[in-house]
């Protein structure tokens, strides 16, 4: 067909605060992104997700002024959304469901599964637009009386455009309605795109490219791409949303904690996390293990995880019951007759908010292990659960999230650093729906948002500043260590955490906006990043359409990304070694002078040639050569699959990171 490149087969794809800006930064009285009184404001932030809640506060646009001129989109209307659910703030709605009910077979229940409209069923577009960019709100609290305090989001003066594209309570979508909503996002105009939807591990050029070459054209007209990393947990290279033209975000805690904890009868103290206010448990109750009251030995293993009609009920009666719960989909639920109830994580110690109609919490693993050991070794266990209780100031924090995906990519080619950023993402206070004016969510969803916000925010201090300005300007500037002064660990196991946790670090917004340096890229450079993966002429026209001549010999290792990820295999190890080559802009003082500081890699050596460069407003550009080698008096041991470390510039005012990966496979 004429002006077709080619034919691809629908997929289905799933969904992916009062604390959180100021732990960023953004609130303090030295910050400058909301000093200015702008915070973000004519920026507009197209969220593709499951639509909004319009009515809630965080979306009111008495403070705005007029709607950019700019502005191309439209408020469409729908069941239960008229033109006037759009104002200053949410100046524009789309909806498109045409591949979910394809996919589904039948139409999508007006009313019932979803609102036909850019309203939201679900709540998570709502969240995350919030999170984003929702206007300051005082006195928000949850429903149950938790984490009260003044909401905004990143950027709370940006303006937003709603693409519903995310149906049903699962929050699911084709690929097909993604793709058109960037397109819409791209035609209407706006400056960021916030993508909390889920994406793809395994080889980059996969049957899911139609999003990535959608993504590549949001990109290529300006827009600022931030993605959710994902939230298959920590299994190495389960990171998500890979091509360097997006921002990928892992998921974060911040300094505050929902405490809803577990009181044993021998006094001990377990943490726990849920919304119970305390008030239906008056003291202590016996407590027992769902295994242990199953209605048969056949229903052991299913009562264990509180499973349908598998625990005894005349067991239950007036107790609290203990079950686990794991990653596999299971039919919970809560015991007849039980007064209580504590769901303890089979691995792992990452907890989040969540409600029952019950007095409930959950728990880490290793308190379900203290009261299975509790319960087996006293002849009448009892136990209560404390009403939840906000503590702010929590060390150490942030920690990588326990569910947030991890690198390293997986595209045997070549190597690059996924995924790129940091930001809290853990029981994140934001706008809710129907009956709740405010709600927790936990997610790489939820982080996603914040970068979203915070790129909107930069593009209104720099608004000639590149995607992969912004990104680098984030990238360079964050932090990788915690409240304590360590560096950032995982909430799962307590073990320090690396660049394929956390990626840069965890994002500093008021550092962002002043980076010194940066490293810039366009379509060119994205167009030789495909020759290195070895792209055919063919797929490459894909990406652009009048095809592109690739360079000579094109490698990764040359793609001007703010990190540098050097592959080995344990075969060719001596004598091995890997150069990159930068080029960084100083957005800086014009005769700014920087000098490298190197922390390499256990058992590697690093080379920066030159190790000083000079900058003034006639050569605002630089570059640099940096080598990766085995050290040859302390040689890489048996076992060793990756080692950390940076190259920092210093001008005396800045300190520009960058993340040195030393990666050794096995062949």
């Amino acid at each position: 067909m004429p002006g077709v490149k080619g034919l691809y087969p629908d997929l289905p794809v799933q969904l992916a605060t009062t604390r959180s800006t100021e732990f960023l930064g953004l609130a303090s009285a030295s910050g400058r992104l909301w000093a200015d009184g702008k915070s973000g404001e004519d920026v507009i932030i197209g969220v593709i997700d499951s639509g909004i809640w319009p009515e809630r506060l965080s979306f009111d646009d008495l403070s705005l002024g007029p709607i950019p001129a700019r502005w191309n989109g439209v408020c469409e209307v729908g069941t239960n959304f008229t033109v006037s659910n759009c104002n200053r703030k949410i100046i524009g709605a789309r909806f498109i469901f045409a591949g979910r009910e394809a996919d589904k077979g039948r139409p999508i229940e007006d009313g019932v599964e979803d609102y036909k409209s850019p309203r939201d069923m679900i709540g998570h577009g709502t969240h995350c637009a919030s999170t984003a960019a929702g206007m300051r709100v005082a006195r928000a609290v949850s429903p149950t009386g938790l984490a009260g305090g003044t909401a905004a989001g990143t950027a709370p003066k940006a303006r937003i455009a709603v693409y519903k594209a995310l149906w049903g309570p699962e929050g699911r979508g084709s690929l097909a309605d993604l793709v058109k909503a960037i397109d819409w996002a791209v035609t209407d105009g706006v400056d960021v795109i916030s993508y909390s939807v889920g994406g793809v591990t395994g080889e980059y050029f996969t049957q899911y490219y139609p999003m990535n070459v959608a993504m590549y054209n949001a990109v290529k007209q300006g827009i600022f791409f931030s993605v959710a990393a994902g939230n298959d947990g920590s299994a190495p290279g389960t990171v998500s949303h890979v091509a360097p033209w997006v921002t990928t975000v892992a998921a974060t805690t911040q300094d505050r904690d929902i405490d809803t904890n577990v009181e044993l009868g021998d006094g001990t103290v377990l943490k726990g996390r849920s919304d119970y206010d305390g008030t239906a448990l008056a003291g202590q109750v016996p407590l027992v293990l769902g295994g242990d009251i199953a209605v048969s030995a056949l229903y052991v293993d299913n009562a264990t995880f509180c499973g349908r009609d598998a625990i005894d009920a005349s067991k239950a009666l007036g107790k609290i019951v203990l079950c686990f719960k794991d990653d596999v989909e299971r039919n919970q639920e809560i015991p007849a007759g039980a007064v209580g109830l504590i769901l303890a994580m089979t691995v792992g110690e990452n907890l989040s908010v969540s409600h029952l109609n019950i007095p409930y919490t959950n728990v880490g693993n290793k308190a379900g292990k203290t009261m299975v050991s509790y319960i087996g070794s006293t002849a009448a266990p009892t136990a209560t659960i404390h009403g939840a209780k906000t503590v702010l100031g929590v060390k150490p924090a942030p920690k990588v999230a326990g569910f947030s995906n991890r690198g390293p990519i997986t595209f045997p080619q070549a190597q690059w650093l996924k995924p790129d950023i940091g930001a809290p993402g853990v029981d994140i206070l934001a706008a809710g729906i129907e009956n709740e004016d405010w709600a927790f969510m936990t997610g790489t969803s939820m982080a996603c948002p914040q970068v979203s916000g915070i790129g909107a925010l930069i593009k209104a201090s720099h608004p000639t500043w590149s995607p992969a300005a912004i990104k680098s300007a984030m990238m360079t500037s964050a932090s990788i260590v915690d409240n304590t002064g360590n560096i950032i660990t995982r909430d799962e196991s307590g073990e320090t955490g690396t660049f394929f946790d956390f990626g840069a670090g965890l994002v500093r917004p008021e550092s962002a906006n002043d980076p010194g340096l940066i490293y810039d890229m366009g379509t060119t450079d994205y167009l030789n990043f495909l020759c290195a993966l070895q792209y055919t002429p063919e797929e490459i026209q894909h990406y652009e359409p009048n095809g592109h001549a690739c360079p000579t010999a094109a490698r990764v290792e040359d793609v001007n990304l703010p990190s540098m990820v050097a592959a080995f295999t344990r075969s060719t190890l001596p004598g091995a070694s890997v150069t990159f080559n930068r080029v960084v802009t100083n957005v800086g003082a014009p005769d700014s002078v920087y000098t490298a500081n190197i922390i390499a890699p256990a058992y590697f050596e690093v080379a920066v040639e030159p190790a000083t460069i000079t900058f003034s407003a006639a050569a605002p550009t630089q570059s640099f050569t940096l080598t990766v080698s085995p050290n040859t008096t302390a040689p890489v041991p048996a076992g060793v699959a990756a080692e950390h470390g940076v190259v920092q510039w210093k001008d005396g005012v800045h300190v520009v990171q960058s993340p040195i990966v030393a990666i050794v496979s096995a062949s």
